[in-house]
This record gives C-alpha cells, structure tokens and sequence, in this order.
C-alpha cells in the first residue's frame, strides 16, 4: 500500500460513511419499512423518474442509502459480487430503539453484548433480508465487540 501512501501523503481519503447503495426488490416495500418501521426520512423518491428508481432515505439531516430497485429475476446470473454484509446505524438508546423495533414486528438475529453485560448492538433484516444493525455509539474508531 505503499503507493497509496505516495498517492495521499499519508492523508486519509476517507473521513466517514456518506451512504450505502443497497438493491432492493421491491422500491415500495422498502420505502415502507425504512420509513415506518425505522423512522427514517425519505428524503428523495425516485420512483416517479422510472429507469433504476434511485431513492435516497436517511436522517433529518442527510441521506444515508440510496436505494435501487432490480425485480427479482433481473440482473446478472448468480454470485453475490457487489452485495452488502450489512449497513449500521448509530441510536441514542439502544433500548428504547430495540423496544420500538420489536413493537413493529422486527425480530432479531444477534444481540451483541459489552464487556459490562448491557447491549451495545442488535442485528435484524430488512424485507429483503439485508443484515441491518442498530449500535450505541462507542467512542473507538471500530466497535469492540
């Protein structure tokens, strides 16, 4: 990675998530489970436009996926090239959000645990079966868990 170093001058090109294109099968289903089951904004509706429907959805101050619909059946054949592991999103209250969560009919898949016995993340999936992932912030540069 020398060459990279050279490229850069030891800056770092990187200073933070800005999104995450996630395809969908379904643009108004996943409209509807960003929105009304996490809360989220959307923030620009790209269904009118037709073509691959870009919609971006995030918080009241940013857009933090952009979504693109592909019909199940379209697209390349087979392998998982270009897929998402999962997307994670920063709550104030890991409690209250993994309660509203559950009221709305998500269940989980893992909940992580710290060190000091309380829950640091939980991870669901989105109706198309996206890891997604809720966390507290920690403080550290990666999660210690």
């Amino acid at each position: 990675m020398n060459w990279l170093r050279n490229i850069t001058r030891g800056k770092t090109l990187i200073r933070g998530l800005d999104h995450v294109a996630v395809v969908v099968s379904d643009m108004d289903r996943s409209i509807e489970f960003y929105t009304a089951v996490l809360g989220m904004k959307l923030i620009k509706d790209g269904r009118a436009e037709g073509g691959l429907k870009k919609s971006f959805i995030g918080t009241d101050k940013k857009a933090v996926l952009a979504l693109t619909e592909e019909k199940a059946g379209s697209g390349s054949e087979g392998g998982s090239a270009g897929s998402v592991n999962h997307v994670a999103f920063f709550v104030d209250d890991i409690e209250r959000a993994g309660g509203l969560l559950r009221e709305r009919g998500v269940g989980f898949i893992e909940e992580k645990v710290g060190q000091d016995g309380r829950t640091k993340a939980y991870h669901f999936l989105d109706p198309d079966g996206l890891e997604l992932e809720i966390c507290v912030e920690t403080g550290k540069e990666a999660p210690q868990y």
